[in-house]
């Protein structure tokens, strides 16, 4: 089958790993037009965000004045001298909602980044407040497509020649090491790309929670005695360059020339969802009772293991 009938075909008893969802998530934008996002409506914006949406939001408004903040911020950035929220929610559901309803009351004019069109906070602010982007079907969680998109509207960086460079160079690598012979990683990113740090860790605790351990940092980060006990149970996974301390187990990957964040992340994740082939699948053994009781709480209610 092609990604599309694959992306189509799969059920909550076949979820897909994450390495393919990378690869369906570029062939998505390698398929669509992706129009640059114009941010440029607000002189000084409160943006909004929760979870993941932390690293897409701070790098699609770096260039503009703005203040950001997250559900344990949002009362008191609401208070400061700004003229509009953007609220950032790949859902446009559970803390957006929160969001859109405070501004609400306080008459501050709201937009919504999302991928849904039919979000509860689209309701609140009205659809014409509400840019929607496209994704794909994936499981929840995932968050592939969804943010991608937001960043491919900021770098159009060339979707093709990412896809064509973990196929010829990342696939490669991935044939010479089996990631079931460790239970523990480290992750080192050029400093360029620091802050994608926390999403990676991010996904390996949706992941793998703690079966697995892991830590992801950038080189410069690594010169304050990150590596000075060994585990020979460990591999160090370095990205793009390799010069430091690191006395056991090593593997790099490259990264194209002119990598921006979209390549970081794409081959990032590819790299951890082959690790996530090579264990128990403990997401997917898991996600069913998480939902389940989950939803029987007032904040969630409708998630799904698979998001339309």
């Amino acid at each position: 089958m092609n990604y599309l009938q694959k992306m189509a075909s799969f059920t909550e008893d076949n979820l897909p790993s994450l390495d393919e969802v990378v690869i369906w998530a570029l062939e998505l934008f390698e398929n669509n037009e992706i129009k640059k996002l114009d941010v440029s409506e607000f002189k000084k914006p409160l943006i909004a965000w929760s979870g993941n949406a932390i690293v897409t939001a701070r790098n699609i408004f770096s260039k503009i004045d703005a203040i950001f903040c997250d559900e344990t911020t949002i009362d008191d950035c609401l208070n400061k001298d700004i003229d509009g929220l953007i609220i950032c929610s790949a859902s446009g559901e559970k803390h957006a909602i929160i969001f859109a309803e405070k501004a609400l009351k306080k008459w501050i004019k709201t937009k919504l980044l999302t991928c849904n069109p039919n979000s509860t906070t689209s309701k609140i602010i009205w659809k014409e407040n509400t840019v929607v982007t496209l994704k794909n079907r994936e499981p929840y969680t995932y968050n592939t497509s969804t943010y991608m998109w937001w960043i491919f509207a900021l770098t159009w960086e060339k979707v093709e020649d990412i896809k064509k460079f973990i196929e010829n160079n990342i696939d490669k690598v991935l044939k010479n090491v089996d990631f079931s012979k460790y239970d523990s990683y480290l992750l080192i990113t050029p400093d360029k790309f620091s802050w994608i740090n926390q999403l990676f860790s991010v996904k390996f605790i949706e992941l793998f929670w703690r079966k697995i351990a892991r830590d992801v940092f950038s080189y410069e980060h690594l010169k304050h005695a990150i590596t000075v006990v060994p585990n020979n149970k460990e591999l160090a996974i370095s990205f793009g360059k390799w010069e430091f301390y690191f006395e056991w187990n090593h593997i790099n990957f490259p990264l194209p020339l002119d990598a921006d964040l979209w390549a970081m992340i794409a081959i990032g994740y590819y790299v951890i969802w082959k690790i996530q082939n090579s264990h128990p699948h403990y997401f997917k053994k898991s996600i069913w009772k998480y939902i389940e009781n989950v939803n029987k709480t007032d904040f969630w209610k409708w998630l799904k293991i698979i998001v339309e």
